[in-house]
């Protein structure tokens, strides 16, 4: 089966590959969990080949409540080509410090994770997908969960969990975090970070508050995750976004950003291409930023 790109594709990839080498590497995030629900993950196998056309990165789920088909994996990882980054979100049970009382397995609603931050639980989830995606596999990101202010663990606490996790993890790639407790983002936290090279991922949401908090991406390398593509034009997404880039390309950073479309037909079998071209006008906005960093224009300057 062959997807039509029709002319919106066709106009966006020369923009991918330029913002590529100012190392800005955009890529879409499937919209919902379980793991295999998306755009990267639906039959025919083809889609992959279509979507590693355009972009050069992909966000995965995992999850060990619903293990990947590694068969599958390994094509997908076959089919995407030589120079595609894959960036692993670990999610799941280590994630959470106490179990939602809409938790799958009602042994667990309502009590404390006794596993939480384990580094040995999480090697276990993500280790195996590492094997199969290497070398590919560019960060494996830890989307921790929120704790709730009623809880006992303060953030002195959590700090000496999430560093005795961060250092017991096999040295195998760079890791990011993804903080769910905002109230937890604070500067000895960034500093114990920067320390290890380890990113900080902006929480998605209030995104624009986020990237604005004082060496939020203090990194050399960044994650953003936003659903700005299914958000209002112009909005706090958007302006999240702008900004994040700008920072990027000002201090040669480079950038993994992964984008939701928030629809359920998501590019690129998506009719008429939509999200396509939301994204065309989004990049648009970045238009001035691009040309300025042109070796052409500086020369004629």
């Amino acid at each position: 089966m062959t997807h039509q790109y029709d002319d919106p594709g066709e106009q966006l990839l020369p923009r991918l590959r330029a913002w590529r080498r100012h190392n800005i590497h955009i890529g879409l995030s499937p919209r919902t969990s379980p793991f295999w629900s998306g755009l990267l993950y639906r039959e025919p196998r083809g889609v992959i080949t279509e979507y590693a056309r355009l972009f050069d990165t992909a966000l995965l789920y995992c999850d060990c409540r619903y293990p990947p088909d590694p068969a599958l994996l390994f094509r997908m990882n076959e089919h995407a080509g030589e120079g595609f980054a894959w960036t692993l979100l670990v999610d799941g049970e280590q994630m959470v410090y106490r179990f939602p009382y809409g938790y799958p397995d009602g042994k667990k609603r309502g009590e404390v994770n006794p596993h939480f931050l384990d580094p040995r639980c999480m090697a276990e989830t993500f280790m195996p997908l590492l094997r199969i995606l290497e070398p590919s596999v560019r960060i494996v990101m830890l989307k921790i969960g929120n704790i709730c202010r009623t809880e006992a663990l303060d953030f002195g606490g959590f700090l000496r969990a999430l560093l005795r996790c961060l250092d017991a993890l096999p040295p195998a790639c760079r890791y990011a975090v993804e903080n769910g407790t905002s109230r937890f983002i604070l500067p000895e936290y960034l500093a114990c970070l920067r320390e290890r090279n380890i990113i900080h991922v902006p929480a998605p949401a209030p995104l624009l508050d986020a990237v604005r908090v004082p060496g939020a991406l203090g990194a050399p390398a960044c994650v953003l995750r936003t659903p700005c593509l299914a958000m209002e034009e112009e909005g706090e997404e958007w302006t999240a976004f702008h900004e994040t880039v700008r920072l990027c390309l000002g201090e040669e950073k480079t950038l993994y950003a992964y984008l939701t479309d928030g629809e359920e037909t998501m590019f690129p079998g998506a009719p008429g291409g939509s999200g396509v071209r939301r994204l065309m006008r989004l990049l648009a906005g970045l238009d001035c930023e691009l040309a300025r960093r042109s070796p052409i224009k500086r020369k004629a300057a």
